[in-house]
């Protein structure tokens, strides 16, 4: 199980990190508000990375990785940004989130108090995922 936490971790970071990206490189029509959206989509990453390690890891005697060893495993999945166009950024952002509730949905064996965070985690997601939906729609 500490496996598929870290796991968790790392897609978390890759969400925040390339959420940051497009929010320093987005432009034109709209600009300020998917400005504001890229911000949204990280506010709580940092929290919830927190009590997946505190929760799902040191409370059941597990170390978590260094911060070095999460960062260079998310460094791997974080998209390269597209420095013209914003939609081929969110539809990226949207394929990380949809990779990111599939590792959730397959996570097994959890107490009830992992299950509830991973919820609220995939809940947050699923909020942001709808809302890219709406970005990226044709």
């Amino acid at each position: 199980m500490p496996d598929e936490f870290n796991k968790l971790i790392t897609y978390l970071l890759a969400i925040a990190n390339f959420a940051k990206d497009i929010h320093y490189s987005c432009h034109g029509e709209a600009f300020y508000g998917k400005h504001l959206f890229a911000d949204r989509i990280q506010e709580n990453i940092s929290e919830f990375i927190d009590q997946i390690k505190e929760i799902c890891l040191l409370g059941n005697d597990i170390e978590p990785l260094s911060s070095i060893e999460y960062l260079r495993k998310a460094a791997d999945i974080i998209p390269v940004k597209n420095p013209n166009d914003d939609k081929v950024n969110f539809k990226e952002m949207q394929n990380l989130m949809i990779e990111t509730l599939g590792l959730i949905d397959n996570m097994e064996n959890m107490t009830k108090g992992e299950e509830n965070l991973i919820g609220n985690i995939a809940q947050d997601i699923q909020n942001n995922l709808g809302l890219i939906n709406l970005q990226v729609k044709e």
